[in-house]
C-alpha cells in the first residue's frame, strides 16, 4: 500500500468512526423518544441550574464538541489537510466529555468502567499517533 492510499484510509477510518458516533447518538435519542443532541443539552443545563449553576460553559463546550464531530467526520472522510488540526483540537475535549474516537466501544455490553475508560484512552492515543503520522506525511 503506497503512502497516499495509507493516508486516505487512515483519514477515512477516523471520519467513519466520528460518523458512527453521530448516528449512534441520533439513533439512541430517537429510540428514547427525544430530540438528538438538543434534549441532552437542555437536560444538562437544567441539571446545572439545579446544582447551583455557574458552570454552564461546560455544557456548551460539550455540545460544541459533539457538533464538531460532524465537521471532523466530513473533513477526515474527504481527506482535507485541516481535518488533522480539527481532530487534534478535539482530543482533550473528547477525553473530558468521554467521547470515544473508536466509537465501536459504545457497543460493548456490561464493561467495567476501568476497562471502558482504558479503551477510550487507548483509542485516543491511537488516533493522535495516526494523525501525527498523517500530519508528518502531508503533501
Amino acid at each position: 500500500m503506497d503512502l497516499i492510499t495509507s493516508v486516505r484510509w487512515i483519514g477515512f477510518f477516523w471520519g467513519a468512526m466520528d460518523a458512527f458516533y453521530i448516528f449512534f447518538v441520533i439513533f439512541s435519542s430517537l429510540k428514547r423518544g427525544v430530540a438528538p443532541f438538543f434534549s441532552d443539552f437542555t437536560a444538562a443545563l437544567a441539571n446545572m441550574d439545579q446544582w447551583g449553576g455557574g458552570l454552564e460553559f461546560i455544557v456548551w463546550m460539550g455540545l460544541v464538541t459533539q457538533l464538531s464531530l460532524v465537521a471532523s467526520s466530513v473533513l477526515l472522510c474527504l481527506g482535507s489537510a485541516c481535518a488533522v488540526y480539527v481532530a487534534g483540537i478535539q482530543t482533550p475535549f473528547r477525553i473530558l466529555f468521554i467521547v470515544p474516537s473508536f466509537s465501536l466501544i459504545l457497543l460493548l455490553p456490561d464493561t467495567s468502567t476501568a476497562v471502558w475508560l482504558s479503551l477510550i484512552v487507548a483509542s485516543e492515543v491511537a488516533k493522535v499517533w495516526s494523525l501525527w503520522w498523517l500530519w508528518k506525511n502531508r503533501d
